[in-house]
């Protein structure tokens, strides 16, 4: 039960960390009023969200043991 507990709160702080950090990114976002470092920004996102996409359909087909489908 006590492994139990520890893994809920370790999963809290987890999430409150990661909360933390979107909220300082998504203030430093609307702080900023260069549209060419928001660009970048975008830029930078756009290619993080597919790599993940990518390595979310890799990663879940060798789980299943299939091959991945083609993007």
């Amino acid at each position: 039960m006590l492994n139990v507990l520890q893994h809920c709160i370790k999963s809290v702080d987890r999430t409150l960390s990661r909360q933390f950090a979107v909220e300082t990114q998504a203030r430093a976002i609307d702080a900023c009023n260069d549209v060419a470092e928001l660009r970048r920004i975008a830029k930078t996102l756009l290619t993080a969200w597919h790599l993940q996409t990518d390595m979310t359909r890799h990663f879940g087909a060798q789980a299943l043991g299939i091959t991945p489908p083609s993007p």
